[in-house]
């Protein structure tokens, strides 16, 4: 039973960014005020324990084993192994290393409201485009089971042949319908499952793309906020890369080991980005870095070059949800409006049948 508490509160702490943000922000509270580190959490353990009231909590089950392996001489990094994701514990182990964990801190709250509001504008742009095929597949079903399945058991050929069209469609929806889905859920799954793999000359054609160019905004986005705090926090540049290797994707990783090279070779980093030709993780940022690198406050520029690009590509994508979500809708309407269309045009051929004496029905 202990050890399913603890595996649950793992998983709690790894998904709950709020709960992380929250220890976070207190604990590099006490930090800065150069309180001990083995006293700031043990004061934590009380406050999420409701002073050892509810041991059980997840932070409060956390912040105890982060206690504990304090005191037995580990790391706050190697303490919090397996109870954060990777992206924030390299950022908590080069604060060690720099001596600036209150900073590393400070910059992985910062990193994470910025990748959250990029993961919110890529979320907008995909989920429109699929709330709408679902909703053309719903329109297009309805009319197959409501009014084309009756139609065809009484009505006249004059009918049947102006419903043809949509009858058509229909009955592709009504036939196809469940192998479409799994169709476009699998590759969906394909596409996400493989945009952290996925590496090699081809891929970085696709990468100019949408959704893998989405990939590459998020990844890009993240790798220069989480730069830029290393270098903040006097981690020199070949080790801050170095760093972030160390925890990337394979996808990401294939960038950055090209770019440690050719800082190796005594590049700049606009210049180790530019070289690798993978356009990461982007080639007018590349150039700006280019530049800009040179400057004694590095880290400063890498900040706000980062932010001026992230503000940048929200906007694009925040324009390419409104673009699609206005397609969508002229769509649908336009669906809608030819299955109207076929309405009427049953109705006028049934009055004028009607009108004619005809006797089909």
């Amino acid at each position: 039973m202990a050890d399913l508490k603890r595996s649950y509160a793992q998983w709690t702490m790894r998904n709950n960014r709020k709960l992380r943000f929250r220890i976070y922000r207190k604990l590099q509270g006490m930090l800065a005020m150069n309180e001990a580190l083995s006293r700031a959490l043990e004061r934590l353990w009380y406050n999420a324990s409701d002073m050892g009231r509810s041991p059980d909590r997840p932070a409060a089950l956390a912040l105890q084993e982060w206690l504990k392996r304090d005191r037995a001489g580990e790391t706050l990094s190697e303490a919090m192994n397996n109870w954060i994701p990777s992206a924030e514990l390299y950022m908590i182990r080069a604060g060690e290393e720099s001596g600036q964990v209150s900073n590393a801190m400070i910059a992985i709250m910062h990193v994470g409201d910025s990748a959250q509001r990029m993961r919110q504008a890529i979320i907008q742009a995909v989920s429109y485009p699929i709330f709408m095929l679902i909703l053309l597949a719903g329109v297009f079903w309805l009319f197959g089971v409501n009014l084309i399945e009756n139609m065809r058991k009484a009505a006249p050929k004059k009918v049947l042949e102006a419903m043809s069209g949509i009858a058509g469609v229909s009955d592709f929806i009504m036939d196809n319908g469940i192998y479409l889905v799994i169709f476009i859920a699998g590759f969906m799954f394909l596409v996400a499952g493989t945009m952290p793999y996925w590496r090699g000359f081809v891929r970085t054609k696709f990468d100019k793309y949408p959704p893998w160019a989405w990939y590459r905004i998020w990844q890009g986005s993240s790798f220069l906020l989480g730069l830029s705090a290393l270098l903040k926090a006097q981690v020199p540049l070949k080790r801050a890369v170095e760093i972030l290797e160390e925890e990337a994707t394979p996808w990401l990783r294939e960038r950055l080991h090209s770019a440690r090279e050719e800082i190796l070779r005594g590049r700049n980093l606009g210049e180790a980005l530019r070289a690798g030709g993978y356009d990461f993780p982007d080639p007018q940022v590349a150039l700006d870095l280019e530049i800009l690198s040179e400057r004694s406050d590095v880290g400063g520029v890498i900040d706000v070059v980062t932010k001026e690009w992230i503000e940048e590509q929200i906007e694009v994508l925040n324009i390419q949800a409104t673009i699609v979500r206005t397609a969508g809708l002229l769509c649908v309407g336009g669906v809608i409006a030819w299955a109207m269309l076929s309405i009427l045009q049953i109705t006028t051929i049934l009055s004028d049948m009607q009108n004619s004496g005809s006797n089909s029905f």
